[in-house]
């Protein structure tokens, strides 16, 4: 298991001094390094679904209940994980959380709002050959168990034995949504993948995923990601001082790394020009 090693740079006060800071982070050859930003410190590695307890419990309801309302936004997605990504898009709780290859995006999402909090970059270093795509096995095992009730959940977290999985109730219900998208699919669930934290690189299909170069921690029975884990993600962390948001804001709209940018729909270009006129006061 990789040994989180922790870093503190309050003195990051421009892109210089950030880029001078990465050269600095730890690395490997046999690794990809992936980033995140916290706007306050206090924020955890847990995706929009686990952080309130009556979210996770109707997570199967939730799920379903946008794609009864707006069945033509989800015609286009091939299984439950291209579903979840378009779910994250529009803000509805899920087991995704965002990722992105560029430091600069993650370094915007640090710096843009909670502007009296200390903010954290936070870099995940991962083997290249866990990063699994959006039509893995694995990732359509996980990604099913949004299917399932919250007692079904816990069914399957109390399983360690893959044949005694395979033959449960539960086991048997996952099943069923997974061969609803993959009909071949043998009753060969392992339980330690379900309880697994994945790297999932989404179709680029999305523009904002296109804008933002993103990609996805996909979890599974397992609700936060921390530093000391058993998934071979080495976390690195960087505290960002909140008097140096605004001006590391400045630099990374000087090289095109903006609200308009990374948010390319039309509200959001508005809303850029706007602040643009009229800056938000100290």
């Amino acid at each position: 298991m990789p040994k989180q090693k922790a870093e503190k740079a309050d003195s990051i006060s421009n892109l210089e001094r950030f880029f001078a800071h990465l050269r600095g982070l730890p690395g490997r050859g046999d690794q990809i390094d992936l980033y995140r930003g916290h706007s306050d410190e206090a924020f955890r590695l847990v995706p929009s679904l686990f952080r309130r307890k009556e979210n996770r419990k109707d997570e199967k309801n939730i799920f379903r209940e946008l794609i009864s309302l707006h069945p033509a936004e989800f015609q286009q997605d091939k299984n439950v994980f291209e579903q979840l990504v378009r779910m994250q898009h529009y803000a509805l709780p899920t087991r995704l959380l965002d990722l992105t290859f560029n430091p600069l995006v993650a370094l915007y999402f640090t710096c843009k709002g909670s502007p009296s909090r200390t903010g954290e970059f936070v870099q995940l270093s991962v083997s290249k050959r866990s990063v699994r795509y959006f039509d893995s096995d694995t990732v359509s095992c996980i990604a099913g168990l949004s299917n399932l009730t919250g007692k079904e959940r816990d069914e399957i977290r109390s399983i360690d034995d893959i044949e005694y999985l395979n033959n449960s109730h539960a086991g048997k219900r996952l099943l069923q949504f997974i061969r609803a998208e993959k009909p071949y699919f043998l009753p060969e669930m392992r339980p330690g993948d379900l309880k697994s934290i994945q790297v999932v690189r989404p179709k680029l299909n999305n523009r904002r995923i296109i804008a933002q170069q993103g990609l996805f921690l996909l979890f599974g029975l397992t609700t936060e990601l921390e530093d000391a884990n058993e998934f071979d993600i080495a976390i690195t962390r960087t505290k960002i001082s909140a008097t140096n948001k605004r001006a590391l804001l400045r630099d990374l709209d000087r090289v095109n790394i903006n609200e308009s940018t990374l948010f390319p729909e039309v509200e959001y270009a508005a809303k850029y020009i706007m602040e643009k006129i009229t800056p938000i006061s100290e």
